[in-house]
């Protein structure tokens, strides 16, 4: 757990109960260990990778009645995730806070983006977050948590991101709403919106994707693991709606957000150089 989330405290009360889909890693993962430590039961929907992960995840365990389960299912699929949510219910309690952090990165320009592509990104990242959102509230009573994961992508466009753009502004716009539509029912929504954190999958990106979109992100610099959750779990814990770790991505958003033409000016200038650089690429 990070020394500076033992010293914050829970807003609302500590989660007693935290469903959470792509737990097996990434975000997901680091979340549910952090939520571990604070005592809470977890309920784990992904993939299935790894085989240990339950065993790993009980080693963190503070109580001896924690309850840690995982349910390998397709979050893109609406009926195969609530028959696996009525079971956690059933077997591991009713969510105070639920978050969706399953999700894909595929990177082509767009001529280059199959259509097959584009919807494999919508139907994991927005519809996803649809069918993780609607389940889970069929359970998630008054004074609860629901968090979706988007991106800074979801904030700004960037070079040969158009299927994962697309699919984080839909989770952003999704959260807008239910933000509005939960607060009459004692509901919090949160969406995270994180820049880029130095991960084995940003590593891969750099290795597969476009220098031009690495030299374009760098205006929003790269957090690191530990860093990028320790600002999350500090929005979480006050029920921040939206969660950006990191000043930089912090500063990226604000200019985007409120002062648009100027950010457009900075992209197409960091374009241009990059462009310049690259283009032979």
């Amino acid at each position: 757990m990070n020394k500076n989330n033992k010293r914050s405290t829970w807003k609302y009360g500590q989660p007693k109960t935290a469903f959470i889909s792509g737990g097996g890693s990434g975000l997901g993962l680091n979340i549910a260990k952090e939520l571990i430590q604070e005592g809470a039961n977890i309920a784990i929907f992904d993939h299935g990778r790894s085989d240990d992960l339950v065993q790993y995840l009980n080693q963190l365990i503070v109580h001896n009645d924690q309850r840690i389960e995982r349910y390998i299912v397709d979050i893109a699929d609406p009926k195969a995730l609530d028959k696996a949510m009525n079971s956690a219910v059933s077997e591991v309690g009713v969510p105070d806070f639920a978050l969706n952090s399953a999700g894909i990165l595929r990177t082509a320009t767009f001529s280059k983006l199959s259509y097959e592509t584009f919807e494999q990104v919508i139907n994991v990242n927005l519809i996803g977050s649809r069918n993780f959102a609607f389940s889970v509230l069929q359970h998630m009573q008054s004074g609860g948590h629901l968090i979706l994961v988007a991106s800074l992508a979801g904030i700004v466009g960037s070079y040969t991101h158009a299927a994962y753009a697309a699919s984080k502004f839909g989770v952003v716009g999704l959260a807008e709403v239910l933000r509005l539509e939960l607060k009459l029912k004692g509901i919090s929504v949160s969406v995270i919106c994180p820049g880029e954190i130095d991960t084995p999958l940003l590593k891969q990106e750099r290795i597969d994707g476009s220098p031009i979109t690495e030299m374009m992100n760098d205006f929003a610099g790269v957090l690191s693991v530990e860093d990028a959750i320790n600002g999350i779990m500090k929005g979480l814990k006050t029920r921040q709606y939206m969660i950006t770790p990191g000043f930089r991505a912090k500063l990226t958003r604000a200019i985007a957000r409120k002062f648009t033409t100027l950010f457009h000016l900075i992209a197409d200038s960091k374009l241009a150089k990059a462009y310049s650089k690259f283009q032979s690429k």
